[in-house]
């Protein structure tokens, strides 16, 4: 085995295309392992499981680059360091290209004195209360893409924005869509009267994809970060959202979509709802029906939140007709069907996808097992083996940890598939393809590498493979295309996950 580390002084880039560069040169043919990422201490950490951490990168600041690769052999070598920098040169070649002016801080920005007035922020977590502190001092609403951050300075920037009357999106906000502009990983949607304010990225990406379809259209989509309604943070921002909604004559219809919040947060959050004079639709996932909501409309998935949002909006029912969902696949299977073949392998980028779908499973009554788990009870005893009913988070930190998100390397997920494929009792696997900006250009032609390999061993045995895609015709991955491969290869495919989720109970042991 051959192995290499670099080090680039002061070279610094975002988190996101770090990743991309570390999933596309880990797929080269002779490529083991690679890390391409900053100074950080959990990164030094990685290099030094790798075997990598030499002393030269110990002493390795925030803002330098570290590369390390391990291959079979010096040309495969070579070649990923020559990928590498390609990569760099292309990213430098583009941002040239884009724009004349290249600023250093948000300050030099405000400086100015131009108007601009949201800031991005992707950088280390630990540099990220500055810089979001900075943008708000120079009255920018912030998305905050960065982890890593401490409650305590979530709840200060988020103080500091409501005295500002400013949006503080975040931490960890994946996905915001703010006058039709799409901020971390979105989708390109059709502009509306539908506005939403969501704790979750990949469940915002799947109803704003789910209303487009539909024939409605998207205001502004607002992400708040995963721990905006705890406790402790209290849902400072999706009060200032539902406020900024309020107030925008371009919002009709207000959705709001999250996992239940903490008790003392839900009662505010209704009463709020309760009070915009415009009409709310509410999705709190898991959450069953609640009495005495009044004029907010309740709804228990993100298809049925979507349809409704649309027709409020249109003022006609709305229909969703699913028109990929061929099910020729499923009569095949189950004629062919063993014995033993009796759980579903749901294998997931999307962790709101994942949470669907077992909420799915459990209100069919079906027993279940995760990473991810609803309740204790459920939790999969060996996070890599899966057992009876599994479903796999695989965008969860655990796996990536130091890795590319699934979202923008899908090929993490392939041992797995092909692994639960070959599984005795194995009878369908679920899969989800995320489109749209950020995510990686053919997920679904990544994902039949690991079909093929799955079916060349199984041979005559039969699975059924699921896939529910959340993308429209208009992002760059071409959805169409990415609908057809999946079809061609004996896929059951549903623009819905919810109603795939619940296709697969039907089925499941």
């Amino acid at each position: 085995m051959k192995s290499k580390t670099i080090i680039k002084h002061n070279l610094y880039f975002d988190s996101v295309s770090l990743m991309k560069i570390s999933g596309q040169v880990s797929s080269l043919p002779g490529v083991k392992e690679v890390l391409v990422g900053m100074g950080t201490e959990l990164n030094k950490e990685l290099l030094q499981n790798m075997g990598l951490l030499s002393a030269e990168m110990e002493k390795a600041a925030p803002n330098d680059l570290m590369i390390g690769i391990q291959a079979e052999s010096n040309d495969a070598l070579e070649t990923a360091l020559s990928e590498i920098e390609k990569s760099f040169d292309k990213k430098h070649n583009t941002a040239k290209s884009e724009s004349s002016r290249k600023f250093q801080t948000i300050q030099q920005v405000a400086d100015t004195n131009e108007g601009f007035n949201l800031a991005a922020v992707s950088v280390p977590g630990q540099y990220a209360a500055t810089e979001c502190k900075n943008a708000l001092k120079n009255n920018m609403h912030v998305f905050l893409f960065s982890d890593n951050v401490t409650v305590e300075e979530e709840i200060a920037l988020k103080d500091l924005a409501l005295e500002k009357g400013l949006l503080m999106m975040g931490p960890d906000c994946g996905t915001a869509i703010i006058n039709g502009v799409p901020l971390g990983f979105a989708n390109r949607v059709r502009r509306g009267d539908i506005g939403i304010v969501a704790a979750s990225g990949t469940g915002l990406q799947h109803i704003t994809t789910l209303i487009d379809h539909l024939g409605g259209g998207i205001s502004q989509a607002i992400g708040t970060g995963g721990r905006d309604l705890s406790e402790k943070v209290g849902g400072k921002t999706i009060f200032a959202a539902l406020d900024a909604l309020k107030d925008d004559p371009k919002t009709k219809v207000v959705v709001i979509l999250s996992k239940p919040p903490a008790p003392g947060v839900a009662k505010k959050v209704l009463e709020k709802a309760g009070h915009l004079a415009k009409p709310v639709v509410l999705c709190l996932f898991g959450q069953d029906k609640i009495e005495g909501l009044g004029s907010i409309n309740q709804c228990l998935d993100i298809e049925e939140t979507a349809v409704k949002a649309v027709s409020l909006a249109l003022g006609r029912d709305a229909q969703f007709s699913d028109s990929y969902m061929k099910k020729e696949a499923v009569e095949e299977f189950l004629k062919t069907r063993l014995p033993e073949q009796k759980y579903v392998r749901g294998i997931f980028g999307g962790g709101t996808l994942c949470d669907e779908a077992m909420i799915t499973f459990r209100r069919q009554g079906k027993i279940f097992c995760s990473n991810i788990p609803i309740s204790e009870s459920e939790r999969l005893a060996d996070i890599h083996k899966s057992k009876g009913n599994t479903f796999i988070d695989m965008g969860d930190d655990y796996f990536t940890r130091g890795k590319p998100h699934p979202m923008i390397d899908p090929s993490l997920r392939n041992k797995r598939i092909v692994q639960d494929a070959l599984e005795n009792d194995t009878a369908a696997i679920l899969i989800d393809f995320v489109l749209g900006h950020g995510s990686h250009p053919d997920p679904a032609g990544v994902a039949l590498e690991a079909v093929n390999e799955a079916k060349a061993v199984l041979k005559n045995k039969k699975i059924l493979w699921l896939a529910s895609v959340v993308g429209t015709k208009d992002d760059p991955q071409n959805y169409r295309e990415q609908i057809d491969k999946l079809i061609n290869a004996g896929f059951v495919v549903s623009e819905s996950n919810v109603r795939l989720a619940a296709l697969a109970a039907s089925i499941a042991g």
